[in-house]
């Protein structure tokens, strides 16, 4: 069930880690292939505790040595959460239809954790309840983004923002995964919250080790369908690449996405060697 929100979060088993790996960072220089200054790519965890993330002096020096921030999405464009929620709305039916008898419950369930009722959600698909429970195994009151410090810093900097995808496709990775199958993680989520909550705990150790190796086994841990990590993870990859490399022949440019799309074979680490560009991780 944490396929989702490790995606969410992340949009890394537990192990000890060898400190000379190659992949003992989550910021990483890229360069060569004739570009005239470097690039940088940094991993994210989406929603944080104030306690669990600082933007280092090298983070943000890394930052304003280039011209421009590029997130998943550019969260400065201005009507992003209307966009998002009409792309969300479900058409000729509704999460009570889908759920039938189980709806009540949930619902129950729901709103004891979230301290709203799913019901307010039943018009939009699984995408927004699980968001919400998200939310929710964070704990603290306060959450912080990196992807909003580091758009402060950028705008402080007077640095472009751009995404390298739209709201639309987001959502349309998201709604790859059919609509019960949905519902039935959000169910999950739902019944069984507590282990949910020890797993984020969990995920956001091994964030915290700073080491792609150790995310990527993380995510191979949480038995995510082929299919799965194909549309959330796999095609997003390749599709932000010549859009990556587009933005750093222009200018040098920090880039920011969740960790788990950096590290594996087909992350957009490895996507980018292919392409000829020389990956450096570095201390931050």
């Amino acid at each position: 069930m944490l396929k989702w929100v490790s995606c969410l979060i992340f949009w890394g088993c537990l192990q000890s880690v060898n400190g000379q790996s190659n992949n003992g960072s989550l910021l990483w220089e890229i360069s060569g292939n004739e570009l005239k200054t470097p690039s940088y790519i940094f991993g994210t965890f989406h929603i944080l505790c104030p306690t669990d993330f600082s933007v280092s002096p090298t983070l943000a020096q890394t930052l304003k040595q280039t011209k421009q921030l590029y997130l998943e999405l550019d969260l400065s464009k201005p009507g992003m959460q209307l966009e998002l929620m009409s792309l969300m709305r479900l058409n000729g039916t509704s999460l009570d239809k889908e759920m039938g008898d189980d709806f009540e419950a949930v619902n129950t369930k729901f709103k004891t954790i979230t301290g709203t009722p799913l019901a307010a959600f039943k018009q939009f698909k699984p995408f927004m309840g699980l968001s919400l429970l998200t939310l929710a195994t964070v704990p603290c009151t306060e959450k912080i983004q990196p992807e909003t410090m580091f758009m402060s810093l950028a705008k402080e900097a007077n640095m472009g923002i751009g995404g390298l995808e739209t709201v639309a496709d987001q959502v349309n990775a998201i709604n790859a995964q059919p609509l019960k199958e949905q519902i039935v993680e959000l169910k999950k989520m739902v019944n069984n919250f507590d282990s949910v909550k020890w797993q984020m705990q969990a995920l956001l150790r091994v964030y915290k080790l700073n080491h792609l190796d150790s995310i990527q086994l993380f995510m191979q841990s949480q038995q995510m369908t082929a299919q799965f990590e194909q549309d959330l993870l796999i095609n997003r990859n390749k599709n932000w690449i010549p859009r990556i490399i587009a933005a750093a022949k222009e200018s040098a440019s920090f880039f920011a996405v969740g960790a788990a799309h950096l590290g594996g074979p087909q992350g957009v680490i490895a996507l980018l060697k292919q392409k000829g560009y020389q990956l450096r991780p570095l201390k931050y």
